[in-house]
């Protein structure tokens, strides 16, 4: 099968479609992916993609074409400038494509403009368009305080909802997507599949008997979204609670904020923020973590996702102690592998994180039950054949 793939990120920048694109060759099919410039990690084009350079090479069999897009940088004006440039400039790319494929597929994060590419050839080759949907539009526009009144969300949610019911297919990475597609996007169920990410696979060996210090740890993006700030409130409120430690890694736009948050509740001692590491040293310090901490804020449609790291978490042999709601708050139910408390309630975050320091040994037991989850539904192989099952259905179909 000759497959396009439009995603706004792929390598180097570091997102699970660069596996799944490389898996997909791996089964034998011919793939090319339409992205944008590496940008994501750094808000900056490096030196080697400027000025035409490497807009074309292959990555493990895979195709990869790059689009011009603005550097993301900082701020609102910025950002925006990023999001449409890639939208015009990949649509454009497309439409000029001479190679034809059998599908077209858009790994849609945010924002869901990047689809339009897919849209695009599918419509000009008469071939299907589907959306594996990571991020729900317009709902993400309120993460940056773009309320429904806006004129803004208003454009959004009528590109939103004529881009879904466009799509021949969606496969949502959670399940509270499907009810808010036909609710919100009038999409029909009828189309929709349910398709959670896979995860890399951590395998940390199990974390068993007692130690001087409990140690809990985050990794990932420190944002509004994330809502780590609840963290350090729940710390503050363990004061006098000794042998436990919170480590923080990651960098994000609200990381300073928490900093300064930590500071003023006299806290640095219990909470340490390590800034952005890479993969591998994460991993060897998630080795020495007695549990993960996850959490998200649930004030709109974000809280309905289930994180990416939550997956990664279930790898790792570790119980998960969670501020959250959702998705990952099912998930983590249904697998037993965590204490989960409402998403923004501090206090009670607090209280799980003591329970959890005072009798550590008690819940060995919800680390294995993760691991066991993880390993029948969110390795790289689970989710292969799903992608390969719904890919196939549109092939017969055609």
């Amino acid at each position: 099968m000759k497959i396009l793939i439009v995603s706004q990120h792929f390598y180097p920048d570091s997102f699970r479609v660069n596996e799944i694109a490389t898996e997909l060759v791996n089964r034998g099919n011919e793939v090319t992916v339409l992205t944008s410039l590496p940008d994501y990690a750094t808000g900056r084009v490096p030196k080697d993609c400027r000025g035409l350079k490497n807009r074309k090479f292959d990555f493990n069999g895979v195709s990869v074409i790059r689009s011009f897009s603005f550097s993301r940088r900082n701020g609102v004006l910025f950002r925006a400038l990023n999001y449409v440039s890639f939208c015009l400039s990949s649509t454009l790319k497309a439409l000029f494509m001479k190679e034809k494929f059998d599908l077209a597929i858009c790994y849609q994060t945010s924002p869901v403009l990047m689809a339009n590419a897919a849209r695009a050839i599918a419509n000009k080759q008469k071939i299907p368009f589907l959306n594996y949907c990571l991020d729900l539009w317009p709902e993400c526009l309120k993460a940056w305080n773009v309320g429904e009144d806006n004129p803004l969300f208003k454009l959004m949610h009528s590109y939103s909802k004529k881009l879904y019911n466009c799509a021949d297919g969606i496969a949502v990475s959670s399940k509270p997507f499907i009810e808010y597609l036909k609710t919100v996007n009038g999409v029909d169920e009828n189309k929709i599949r349910y398709m959670p990410q896979h995860s890399d696979d951590m395998n940390l060996k199990p974390k068993i008997g007692s130690t001087d210090i409990v140690r809990l740890s985050f990794g990932g993006n420190i944002g509004s979204v994330q809502n780590i700030d609840c963290i350090v409130k729940a710390v503050a409120e363990l004061k006098e609670l000794n042998g436990f430690r919170v480590d923080i890694y990651g960098d994000g736009s609200e990381l300073e904020n928490c900093k300064k948050l930590a500071e003023e509740l006299q806290i640095q001692h219990k909470i340490c923020f390590h800034g952005r590491v890479g993969r591998e040293e994460l991993w060897q310090e998630y080795e020495k973590a007695d549990a993960f901490l996850l959490t998200l804020r649930a004030e709109d449609g974000i809280g309905l996702t289930a994180p990416a790291k939550l997956q990664e978490y279930m790898s790792g042999n570790r119980p998960i102690i969670a501020a959250i709601g959702g998705a990952a708050e099912d998930i983590i139910s249904s697998a037993n592998c965590g204490i989960c408390v409402p998403a923004g309630d501090y206090k009670a975050l607090a209280e799980a994180i003591k329970e959890f320091v005072l009798n550590k040994n008690d819940y060995n037991n919800l680390a294995e039950n993760g691991r066991r989850y993880f390993e029948e539904n969110f390795t790289l192989n689970k989710f292969m054949l799903s992608l390969e099952q719904f890919l196939n259905d549109f092939e017969r179909s055609k």
